[in-house]
């Protein structure tokens, strides 16, 4: 069995199923041809396994004959943080989804050098669904319109919510407590000391994931294996 991944986004009932261009490239540079399997997803969490039944210069078609619904993760595991620049974005996307985060909030601080983000551009579309392929995840990471700081705190007023936690080289080493699910990650330069005082205010707890600054990815990541640590697994599970 291939444990190639690819996109069909109409995945929702046995058939025969057409891959797009950009799918179907994907599954020719592995070199697969009839009779091969791979696996289909939609990134909403239906996948199948699907046998390749003609392949042409642009398009590859492929039958299947059940469809699996993956619930969608129970426990949403959010990592809000300034946006990074360039292709560090991607790193930090593509790690947050292996590591099975559920949701990533992009914040707009005082000390923030990217400002906007637009949660459908097509180059961040194509890094969630290339990231779930590598990661064999059926839901797409979920991307929010970038926010300020005092509006996701809100968010949190009289909810029934786990503890929060930020990121701070002057807290403390020890990690999570169980049902921790929210995280916030500040620029490069550290959250202003006023950021700091309402996170505190709303009962957010700082956390130091390394004696030294970390960027922005880098402190992602390691919330998220924090996340994982305390819940005993990712979100989204597994590797093999």
């Amino acid at each position: 069995m291939s444990n190639l991944w690819a996109l069909a986004q109409d995945l929702d009932e046995p058939g025969v199923y057409m891959l797009d261009a950009d799918e179907s490239r994907h599954v020719t540079t592995r070199r697969l041809r009839v009779g091969d399997w791979l696996v289909l997803f939609d990134g909403a969490g239906r996948r199948a396994e699907a046998q390749i039944e003609a392949t042409r210069k642009k398009s590859v078609e492929v039958r299947v004959d059940s469809v699996e619904r993956v619930p969608a993760p129970v426990s949403r595991c959010v990592v809000a943080t300034a946006i990074p620049k360039g292709d560090r974005l991607s790193t930090m996307l593509q790690m947050l989804t292996q590591l099975g985060v559920t949701d990533w909030q992009p914040l707009v601080l005082q000390d923030s050098a990217v400002r906007s983000l637009d949660p459908e551009a097509k180059r961040l579309r194509r890094i969630l669904v290339e990231s779930a392929k590598v990661a064999r995840r059926p839901w797409l990471l979920s991307v929010a319109a970038p926010r300020e700081l005092d509006a996701v705190l809100a968010d949190r007023d009289g909810a029934d919510v786990g503890p929060i936690y930020f990121g701070d080289r002057e807290g403390s080493g020890g990690g999570f407590e169980p049902g921790a699910d929210l995280v916030l990650i500040g620029p490069e330069a550290g959250f202003t000391e006023s950021e700091r005082e309402r996170m505190l205010q709303k009962g957010a707890l700082p956390c130091a994931f390394s004696p030294h600054n970390l960027r922005i990815e880098v402190a992602a990541i390691s919330a998220a294996v924090a996340l994982n640590l305390v819940s005993g697994g990712g979100a989204q599970g597994g590797s093999d």
